[in-house]
C-alpha cells in the first residue's frame, strides 16, 4: 500500500511540474510572480489539508518548526529556480533539484538513521543518476553563476527532504498528523512569500481580470496536486526507509514528468532521452 502511494504521488509531482510550467510560461519567470505563485499556492495548501484534517488546528512546536524550515527551503529553491528558468532549461533545473531530493537524504539515512543501501539498492541510484546525466548530456556549457544557483537548489530540496522524513519517524517530541503538518508548511510558506515580495519589483505586462483568474487556477490546481502528492510521501516516509522513498520519487518523477512534457506541451523526445527514460524505470525497481 506505502509503495502504491508513493507511485501514485511520483504522478501527481509530474502534473504539478507541468502546472508549474504553464504558469511559468503564462506569467513569466521573475522573483515576483514566484513570489505570487508560492504565496497563492502556500495559503491554498494550508486552507485544502486544514478541510483533510477535520479543520483541526492542533500544535506542535516541534512540527511548526520543522514545516517553517522545509517551507523556508522550498521558498528559496523555487526563486532560484525562477532564476534558473530564464535561460530556458528546465532540464538543468530538474537534474538539480529532484537529484538533490534523491542524494542528499539517502546519504543522511546512511549515517544517521543506520538505513542499510544494499548493493541492488546502490546499482538502482547509479542507473537513476546515469539516466539523469544522459537526459541532460547535450547541454551547453553552464556558467559559474548558474552552477552555483544549480549547487544551491539541490542542498536545498534535499534538506526538505531530510526535515519531512525527521518529522515523520521523530519519537521523542510530539508531533502533528500528516495532514496539519502540511498545512504548517503551507502558512510558513504563504507568510514568508508575502514578507518578501515587497523587496521585488514586478514587471510591468498587460495583466487583466481573465490573466489573474487564470493565474489562480493554476495556482490552486498546483496546490490541490502538488500538497497531495507531498501528503502521500509523507505517509510513505512513516514506514519506508529513506533509502527507498527518495529515489522512487525521483526515478519515477523523472519518468512519467517525460510522458507529462510529451503529453501536455508536445515536447520532442530524443533516442537519448528515451534511454534515459528507460534507465529511470529500471533504477526504480530495483528498490522495490
Amino acid at each position: 500500500m506505502d509503495y502504491a502511494l508513493v507511485i501514485t504521488a511520483t504522478v501527481l509531482l509530474a502534473i504539478d511540474f507541468s502546472i508549474s510550467k504553464k504558469y511559468q510560461s503564462v506569467v513569466g519567470t521573475s522573483p515576483a510572480v514566484g513570489l505570487i505563485f508560492n504565496m497563492a499556492n502556500g495559503l491554498l495548501t494550508a486552507i485544502i489539508f486544514w478541510a483533510i484534517g477535520g479543520f483541526k488546528l492542533t500544535f506542535s512546536p516541534f512540527s511548526a518548526i520543522l514545516a517553517s524550515g522545509m517551507a523556508l527551503c522550498g521558498l528559496l529553491y523555487s526563486l532560484l529556480g525562477f532564476r534558473i528558468l530564464k535561460t530556458g532549461n528546465m532540464s538543468l533545473y530538474s537534474l538539480f533539484l529532484m537529484s538533490g531530493g534523491m542524494l542528499v537524504p539517502y546519504i543522511y539515512g546512511l549515517w544517521r538513521w543506520d538505513e542499510e543501501p544494499g548493493p541492488w539498492r546502490i546499482l538502482g541510484v547509479i542507473c537513476i543518476l546515469t539516466a539523469v546525466a544522459l537526459s541532460n548530456r547535450a547541454k551547453s556549457q553552464v556558467s559559474a553563476k548558474l552552477l552555483s544557483l544549480c549547487a544551491a537548489i539541490f542542498l536545498l530540496n534535499g534538506m526538505v527532504s531530510i526535515l519531512s522524513k525527521c518529522h515523520q519517524i521523530e519519537k521523542v517530541y510530539p508531533t502533528v498528523e500528516s495532514a496539519g503538518f502540511v498545512m504548517y508548511s503551507g502558512i510558513a510558506r504563504a507568510i514568508f512569500s508575502a514578507a518578501a515580495l515587497p523587496f521585488f519589483k514586478r514587471e510591468k505586462t498587460a495583466e487583466g481580470g481573465k490573466f489573474w483568474s487564470f493565474s489562480l487556477l493554476l495556482a490552486a490546481g498546483s496546490a490541490v496536486i502538488g500538497g497531495v502528492s507531498y501528503l502521500f510521501q509523507l505517509i510513505g516516509a512513516e514506514t519506508l526507509p529513506a533509502t527507498v522513498l527518495y529515489p522512487i520519487v525521483t526515478g519515477g518523477s523523472i519518468l512519467f514528468s517525460t510522458f507529462a512534457g510529451k503529453l501536455f506541451f508536445k515536447e520532442k523526445i530524443s533516442t537519448t532521452q528515451w534511454i534515459s527514460v528507460g534507465l529511470c524505470f529500471v533504477g526504480t525497481c530495483l528498490f522495490l
